[in-house]
This record gives structure tokens, C-alpha cells and sequence, in this order.
């Protein structure tokens, strides 16, 4: 997806029902209690709009109340613990699913994205794929929903062929073109269902939900194939992609997707680099 199109991806994800309300104001409540007075002046449903917007499930305004005075307090916990700022879909998220497990089916995970965007300036600059730390918390949950729904998730590593020597015969600022152009490309690839980051230096990921590993296949070497045509001036690159996938009555977790996808990767490298190996 072009720049355009990922900021328009985001605020569909942040998009609710007309009575919701929105996550720059909530995030607002959670800091300052006389902003939220003052809405509930106004408004008798502004609790249970407030958990609409953080969960997209309905709850009875005085239990609403409840669960939002709680979320308030594990952020701070959180954020104490961590020493930094966590924001309140985090929290939300953190408390629901793993303190208390009423959030089955955690849609809140999508509007993640968005505050860690906001917040931690998780879209990488260069790529204008998302960052390490946002791949880290989406591979986490997917793993999870891939588990509970018994659904197949594919992990795609990619990685560019000889990149140092790019950047020692044609320079950085070249080097930073072919990141860029190839960020471009998986942008242009991915679903809006999946998440495509910087894994680190010239390291790209994919997690693609509800897909089985010969589909992911296919959907690499089509990404493989389109980057070996592309020209930069007077030369061109490779890339190598290792694939993994989840699987039923299998211990599966993040690191194992990873390390599965790491050595499929390698194999590819090490048996002549530009090809696909899952």
C-alpha cells in the first residue's frame, strides 16, 4: 500500500459506529478525569460508548464504568512497571484478554496499530512498512487467534541478496532507494488482513493470517519475481524469502514461526540466494 493508501487503512480501522467514541478523546479521559466529568455531564451512555470504541462490544453503562476504571488502573500499573507511556488501548487490551479474559475475539488488536503509530512512531520512514515493535505485538496476537480458531498463519521472511555490497559500490543513499522501492512493492502486495514491517536493516516480514504455507509461497514468489525485475539505474537486486506456517497439534508460538521462517531463509542464501524456500 502507497502512503496514501495505509493512512486511509488506518483510519478504517479506527472506524465506528456513529455513538463510539474516539480514541484521541478516550486516550484524553484516561489522562484527565475532569475532561471525562465533563462528557458525563452530558452524556448517560459515555462509559459504555467508551468500551464500544476500545472493544466493539456492548456493555451495560454501570458495568462499563467498572471495567473503564480498572483499565485506567492497570495502564498506570503498566506504565509504572515499564517506565514508559502505554496508552490506553494498549491497556485496554492487556487487562481484558489476559487479566480478566472476557475479550474473546480482541478486534482491539487492529486499532493497536494505529496507537502505536501514533504514539512510537511505528511506521518505519524509510519503507513505509510498520516497524519491529508493532510485527512483535501483531505476531503475538495472530499466533494466539491462529490457535484459538485453528486457522493456518504464515510467517515470509525476506531478505535483500548482498545489500553491503550495494551500499559500499553505490552508497547509502542508493542503498536507502532500493529499501525504499521495495518497501513499495510489499506494500503494493499485501491484503489489508496482513502486516508487512522492517524486521531489521535489510530484513522485511509479512504475517499473513488465514493462509496456508503453499498459498504464502506462491504470494513470495510473486514478491521475489516482481523485485528482480525492478532497475536501479544500472543495477539491480535479488532478494531470498524463507516461509513458515502454523500448524494443528503443534507447540506453536512466535519464536517458532520465526525461527521455522529464519531457516527456510538461510536455506535459500546458502543454496544460491534469489529463490523462495518454505
Amino acid at each position: 500500500m502507497e502512503k496514501e493508501q495505509k493512512d486511509k487503512h488506518l483510519e478504517d480501522i479506527m472506524d465506528m459506529q456513529e455513538d463510539s467514541v474516539s480514541l484521541s478523546d478516550i486516550e484524553s479521559f484516561s489522562r484527565n478525569n475532569e475532561t471525562l466529568k465533563q462528557y458525563v455531564e452530558n452524556r448517560d451512555d459515555i462509559y459504555t460508548s467508551i468500551l464500544l470504541s476500545l472493544t466493539h462490544e456492548t456493555y451495560n453503562e454501570q458495568y462499563a464504568k467498572n471495567l473503564w476504571n480498572k483499565i485506567v488502573d492497570h495502564m498506570k500499573l503498566l506504565e509504572h512497571v515499564l517506565a514508559r507511556r502505554v496508552g490506553i488501548s494498549v491497556a485496554a487490551l492487556d487487562y481484558l484478554s489476559n487479566i480478566v479474559n472476557i475479550l474473546h475475539d480482541p478486534k482491539i488488536i487492529e486499532e493497536d496499530k494505529s496507537e502505536l503509530v501514533a504514539e512510537f512512531s511505528t511506521i518505519d520512514e524509510l519503507t513505509q512498512l510498520y516497524s519491529r515493535d508493532v510485527f512483535d505485538v501483531t505476531l503475538l496476537k495472530s499466533v494466539d487467534e491462529s490457535k484459538r480458531t485453528q486457522s493456518p498463519l504464515c510467517l515470509v521472511l525476506i531478505d535483500i541478496d548482498d545489500f553491503k555490497q550495494v551500499n559500499d559500490k553505490y552508497g547509502h543513499q542508493k542503498g536507502d532507494e532500493v529499501l525504499s522501492t521495495i518497501g513499495q512493492c510489499i506494500n503494493k502486495a499485501v491484503r489489508e488482513m496482513d502486516l508487512a514491517a522492517r524486521y531489521g536493516g535489510e530484513e522485511l516480514a509479512i504475517i499473513l493470517p488465514n493462509t496456508d504455507i503453499d498459498k504464502a509461497y506462491i504470494f513470495a514468489e510473486r514478491i521475489r519475481e516482481t523485485i528482480a525485475k525492478l532497475i536501479f539505474n544500472t543495477f539491480s537486486v535479488t532478494v531470498s524469502i524463507g516461509v513458515s506456517q502454523t500448524y494443528k497439534n503443534r507447540k506453536n508460538s512466535p519464536e517458532a514461526l520465526i525461527k521455522a521462517a529464519d531457516v527456510a531463509l538461510y536455506k535459500a542464501k546458502d543454496t544460491g540466494k534469489n529463490k523462495t524456500i518454505k
